[in-house]
């Protein structure tokens, strides 16, 4: 079956010149996100059977341009996070799964970023862009079904990783361009997460490990029109023997394509689609008790996505 979730993700983006050299925004995103419903039934139901991960982030931001070569900014996002999880409890001889519901975790945190872009000529530029770590310190609610357990507050910790990423660009002949990306994540930093229940601890070691990316896009623009295409490949956080259910990743590789267009000097818009690939994501995890085994035979995203953008 599809344990995917279908979901609409909105994205909103405003700014302003200030003076000459002085730029002001504000973004509202999704900046993370995922769900997976893998059903009562599932062979690994009690490793997860349900995972839902929500984040919405307000970003205002200041940019710099210092000369006609060097431009900076700076910013900060103001990030809502919201967890929750369905894990199916084995109980002894013939009675029925118990399950346990982690419920509205939720959590206000902070990350900072900063940007810069350099023009080395008319053709060539550089962008970096680094990210800092952010504490995620969730506080929710378990509740149980099923099992002799009082409901109880519950809190979930982790750090959503530091990264840094740069790419040039170069403009060819004829309103062409080509560009390459290189990034790095701190994902060993979210390999240690912490869960509270009254009376104890619980820190779980995924051990994961940082990752990289590289990528290669080439597109076209004659002013009023253009399309471009691009090919991003990013590392697995985590081994085949470490990797658990709950959170299967592992190395994707992803396509897209967009047309755009401007219409005149103040409407312009885009339409734009990628299919990533998630890789085997195999498994091989025992969890109270019980070994289950297997990959994920068609693990694939599929993203459809359209932009529109006005000048005041």
């Amino acid at each position: 079956g599809n344990a995917g979730e279908i979901a609409v993700i909105p994205s909103q983006f405003l700014v302003t010149k200030v003076s000459d050299r002085t730029s002001v925004g504000l973004a509202i995103t999704a900046p993370l996100g995922g769900a997976m419903d893998f059903g009562d039934d599932f062979v690994g139901r009690y490793g997860a059977e349900k995972v839902a991960l929500q984040g919405v982030g307000i970003s205002p931001s200041v940019g710099y341009k210092v000369n006609d070569q060097l431009a900076v900014g700076a910013g900060v996002s103001l990030i809502y996070t919201l967890f929750e999880q369905d894990v199916a409890i084995n109980l002894p001889g013939p009675a029925p799964d118990g399950k346990a519901r982690l419920e509205d975790a939720e959590d206000w945190g902070y990350q900072p970023f900063l940007g810069l872009t350099y023009a080395f000529s008319d053709d060539v530029t550089l962008g970096v862009v680094y990210r800092a770590e952010m504490d995620v310190n969730l506080d929710g609610d378990v509740k149980f079904d099923g099992v002799p357990l009082p409901n109880d507050d519950v809190k979930v910790e982790w750090n959503n990783p530091q990264w840094l990423e740069a790419a040039l660009t170069f403009r060819l002949e004829a309103n062409y361009f080509m560009a390459f990306n290189l990034g790095w994540q701190d994902w060993s930093e979210f390999s240690e997460n912490e869960i509270t229940l009254t009376p104890g601890v619980v820190v779980l070691d995924r051990d994961w490990k940082d990752t990289w990316r590289a990528g290669i896009a080439f597109g076209h623009f004659d002013g009023s029109e253009g399309w471009s295409f691009g090919l991003i490949y990013d590392s697995s956080p985590v081994s085949d023997n470490d990797r658990t259910i709950d959170l299967p990743m592992d190395e994707t590789w992803q396509l897209g394509a967009s047309y755009f267009v401007d219409e005149d000097e103040s409407l312009s818009y885009a339409f734009a689609t990628s299919l990533m690939y998630l890789g085997d994501g195999k498994v091989d995890q025992t969890s109270q008790g019980v070994r289950f085994k297997g990959d994920f035979e068609k693990n694939l995203i599929l993203t459809l996505g359209a932009t529109i953008r006005y000048n005041f």
